[in-house]
């Protein structure tokens, strides 16, 4: 941990030393994206893992919650925080924000006191400096564009806090040698095949031959045009062709443990990640585990984040959640088996159980229309028995 602090504190020394020479703000600066400056998204595994993260985010509902009962969103900033993108574009920002940042800064617009929109800022754009230079209550100024806001005009989302840091940690930015060794080995594979420095064919001979001799043996052989072609050259030459196959050149081996790095480090299933893990016996009971896990550990990283901007936008008394049901099918399953056998054995009642889901009671009507439902289906079995 200690080790951990020390990486921050020279990484906000320099980005504030690098601030002051230019048009930035001295401050607190974001990082860049890799230290070569070459961006993430173009592996094929953090590309996946991406999209992977803001598809799951952006398709779970989203439900207002009002003494305790869930009801469908009404509230106009929650519907469309940003009128000019949808949910799911300003949602699925926030995602990618904190996955490579690991902080997004999310700007209230005010009118009259009252919040009336929202707009997500570039992270790469925002420095973040503490006036007071207090860790435990900091007084924090975001600059973004050459104008400054408070706090309370800038919600400042994080992936992972660390104490005393005014930046949050992301899994691409906390990573970056496992991230760079894997854009080394992409970059090493396309070097390989397009480099024409490597040899492609090797021509020997029985006697010892003098430079010039070799060098016009060579210029008649290239001379004699594509090398799929026929071509001839006496004088007891001979050619090899090295064969070198990506196997031979661990170029596969690196990309599958590259790719199972990278899923641990986004904490993505392989299986989610058309990965492999050898040893792995998956089957449809672990898999289902995986993606519970997937959610309580993963997902919820950045749920929790946009259900507290969410709460901050509705009215008191009013909080927001995300409806994990979709994601954790046999918890689900489980939980709804439970409750059968509470409501048989008589521990819970119907109102009980629906409240502990965030259900209100049913209405009379509802509960003479499941006491007829009941008794037409009793008749029927009671008349099936008879038979």
């Amino acid at each position: 941990m200690m080790a951990r602090m020390s990486w921050f504190r020279n990484l906000f020394k320099r980005t504030a030393r690098d601030a002051e020479g230019g048009d930035i703000p001295a401050g607190v600066v974001p990082p860049s994206r890799t230290a070569a400056g070459e961006d993430p998204l173009t592996l094929s595994t953090v590309f996946r893992g991406v999209q992977i993260l803001q598809t799951a985010i952006c398709g779970l509902t989203v439900y207002e919650v009002r003494d305790g009962y869930r009801e469908p969103v009404s509230n106009k900033l929650i519907l469309q925080p940003d009128p000019t993108r949808s949910r799911d574009d300003f949602i699925a920002d926030i995602v990618a924000s904190l996955v490579i940042y690991g902080n997004a800064y999310v700007r209230l617009d005010v009118f009259n006191g009252q919040t009336v929109a929202c707009s997500l800022l570039p992270a790469d754009l925002v420095t973040v400096t503490n006036r007071n230079g207090d860790p435990a209550n900091p007084d924090l100024r975001y600059s973004y564009m050459g104008r400054k806001y408070n706090a309370d005009r800038i919600v400042h989302m994080k992936y992972l806090n660390v104490p005393g840091a005014v930046l949050g940690m992301g899994p691409l930015s906390a990573c970056r040698s496992e991230i760079e060794s894997a854009q080394a080995a992409k970059n090493c594979k396309a070097k390989y095949y397009r480099d024409s420095s490597n040899i492609k064919a090797i021509m020997t001979s029985e006697k010892e031959l003098p430079p010039d001799a070799a060098a016009r043996a060579k210029a008649q052989w290239e001379a004699q045009g594509d090398v799929n072609g026929t071509k001839f050259i006496g004088n007891g030459y001979r050619l090899q062709f090295p064969a070198l196959k990506a196997e031979d050149l661990q170029f596969i081996a690196s990309q599958k443990f590259d790719t199972t790095q990278i899923a641990r480090l986004l904490g993505i299933p392989a299986s989610l990640m058309l990965a492999a893990v050898e040893g792995s016996n998956l089957t449809y009971s672990n898999i289902e585990q995986a993606w519970i896990e997937f959610a309580d550990y993963t997902l919820a990283a950045y749920t929790n984040n946009i259900e507290e901007l969410f709460n901050r936008l509705l009215p008191r008394g009013r909080t927001a959640v995300f409806d994990w049901d979709s994601a954790r099918r046999t918890d689900v399953s489980e939980r709804f088996n439970a409750y059968k056998t509470a409501l048989d054995a008589g521990f819970y009642t119907l109102d009980e159980v629906r409240a502990r889901e965030g259900l209100r009671p049913l209405s009379d009507e509802q509960k003479q229309a499941l006491a007829m439902k009941k008794e037409a289906t009793g008749i029927e079995q009671s008349g099936h028995v008879e038979q």
